[in-house]
């Protein structure tokens, strides 16, 4: 799970914002409206999905009565407008922007949750790189640790089952690609790696195999034996099974 760039929040978001493509422009001297019309305006924007215009609105808010209540919610509603553009690097700023000007409030859970989720959706498919699902499971993890009776927990529970088997499919991947190269060592450190984070799941008699294949590629029979045995247990009728003990068996011939 990644780090932020390092350029600063405020920095970052100005120069996105100028680069905006709503047909609105953002200047200084608009002509000042009550900051509840900007409000309403934004979200019925928001509900109406035209996200360009809902983001005007919500970010006048925030320029022209900075103090109001609806600046608090503004914040909060813009981080959900960035989410359903799909622009999560800056809808994490608002959500993270809402959580520290009002970290008493009750939609922290929500703002940490949404947090969370922005990582997930970012995810890039178990080829490419794995941070964001990695972020994503610290994250989900994170908020059960500090609201362990938060509404969303049973969502959580059904994205880290996600994330947990597309990081298998990551790892799995990558240590594939190890071994075809005959890279057995690289591959031997991403499989046990693996095993020490995938021992227990339910899914995971591909990985016994190429631990089997890799580690008797190694000259290490006994160890690949060991791995066939926890296939036999474990997952007696997978094709990996006889195909592992058909390779040890031919081992050194």
């Amino acid at each position: 799970m990644r780090k932020s760039i390092a350029i600063s929040g405020g920095v970052l978001l100005a120069f996105l914002l100028a680069g905006c493509s709503s047909h609105k422009k953002i200047i200084p001297h608009e002509k000042e409206k009550p900051a509840l019309e900007w409000y309403n305006e934004g979200v019925q924007d928001y509900i109406n999905h035209d996200y360009n215009e809902a983001e005007h609105a919500l970010t006048m808010i925030n320029a022209q009565h900075p103090g109001s209540i609806y600046a608090k919610r503004a914040t909060l509603i813009l981080g959900d407008v960035y989410f359903a553009k799909g622009d999560y690097l800056i809808a994490r700023d608002y959500y993270r922007r809402f959580i520290k000007l009002y970290p008493k409030s009750k939609e922290v859970v929500y703002a940490k949750y949404k947090i969370a989720l922005s990582y997930y959706k970012a995810r890039n498919g178990y080829k490419l790189d794995a941070t964001p699902v990695r972020k994503a499971i610290e994250a989900f993890l994170e908020l059960l640790k500090e609201y362990p009776n938060n509404p969303y927990r049973d969502k959580i529970n059904y994205y880290l089952e996600k994330c947990v088997v597309e990081l298998y499919k990551h790892e799995l991947f990558v240590a594939k690609f190890y071994a075809d190269l005959d890279d057995f060592k690289a591959a031997k450190n991403r499989l046990e790696y693996m095993y020490k984070h995938f021992k227990n799941v339910n899914f995971n008699d591909d990985m016994l195999y190429l631990l089997g294949r890799v580690y008797l590629a190694l000259g290490k029979k006994k160890e690949a034996e060991g791995f066939l045995k926890q296939l036999k247990e474990k997952y007696p009728n997978s094709k990996y099974t006889k195909e592992l003990e058909k390779i040890i068996n031919e081992y050194h011939k």
